[in-house]
């Protein structure tokens, strides 16, 4: 009789996230392909194309790769060295951290994200006039201080995909009332109805935590709660966007406020975002 490896399924599912990560990348790289308009980049205009954007031979010519292997990057069969994605990734206009993030995806296995310890929530009362929330790695909301639940809402307790900074933000009536909209024009990551800065910020960051993981279920149900009950916004729940999330900002209040998004280190995702004033 044979002798059974333990190890096989362990070894089994890091390929398989591996696998998913990859095609996170590729899926990625496309969206980003579609969205470059072939003057940004030099390129002559030649009429009307069959797709948006550039085509991957353009990409792969302009980031000095070969047209092949950059289709198979794109189809999640090859890793990429750190110089050929920074290269891919400036072609395509994703900022630093977007091509981290890139680099990331292209690596097996990987720290699972973390969470963010109860120990910081006290870091919160110190803002005692400013709103602030803790986020763990997905960003959903661990703790609140008084002045984020008086100015923005309570975060709900009954459902942990929609205990999640995005879905009140977004989803949540209390909240969404108490935002101004911005007369000014949104910064997007991705083309949509009219989300504000911090919402699209949000979701840059949300993107580049779950594209680590997937299949995870957490994620999982914040991405059907957003899509239940915020249908309005779907274009950015699809976006593949990713980057830095900037300085956003937002008007809550009659107070033209600033957001931040403060990490410890040492704990892998953990986060507080504190609407400061302008």
């Amino acid at each position: 009789m044979g002798v059974p490896v333990v190890t096989g399924s362990a070894t089994a599912r890091s390929r398989t996230a591996t696998a998913d990560r990859r095609r996170e990348l590729g899926a990625c790289l496309r969206s980003y392909r579609e969205r470059v308009a072939p003057a940004t980049v030099g390129l002559p205009d030649r009429g009307r194309r069959r797709t948006p954007g550039l085509r991957r031979e353009e990409v792969a010519a302009l980031a000095g790769v070969g047209l092949t292997w950059y289709t198979w990057l794109e189809q999640g069969r090859v890793t990429a060295s750190d110089e050929v994605l920074t290269a891919v990734g400036r072609v395509l206009g994703i900022d630093g951290p977007g091509i981290a993030h890139l680099t990331r995806l292209s690596r097996d296995g990987g720290p699972a994200a973390g969470t963010a310890p109860e120990e910081l929530a006290p870091v919160l009362a110190s803002w005692p006039d400013h709103p602030a929330v803790l986020l763990d790695a997905r960003l959903g909301v661990v703790a609140a201080n008084d002045a984020w639940e008086a100015a923005v809402g309570r975060p709900a307790d009954d459902d942990p995909g929609r205990r999640h900074v995005l879905w009140q933000l977004a989803a949540d009536p209390a909240a969404r009332a108490r935002f101004e909209p911005d007369p000014g024009p949104a910064v997007l990551s991705c083309p949509g109805p009219g989300p504000d800065e911090l919402l699209a910020a949000l979701h840059r960051r949300f993107r580049m935590a779950s594209d680590l993981d997937p299949t995870d279920p957490g994620t999982r149900g914040v991405r059907d709660a957003l899509r239940a009950d915020a249908p309005e916004r779907a274009p950015l729940w699809e976006c593949r966007g990713v980057g830095a999330f900037g300085r956003p900002r937002v008007r809550l209040g009659g107070v033209d406020r600033t957001a931040y998004l403060l990490g410890e280190a040492g704990v892998p995702g953990a986060a507080i975002l504190a609407l400061l004033p302008s």
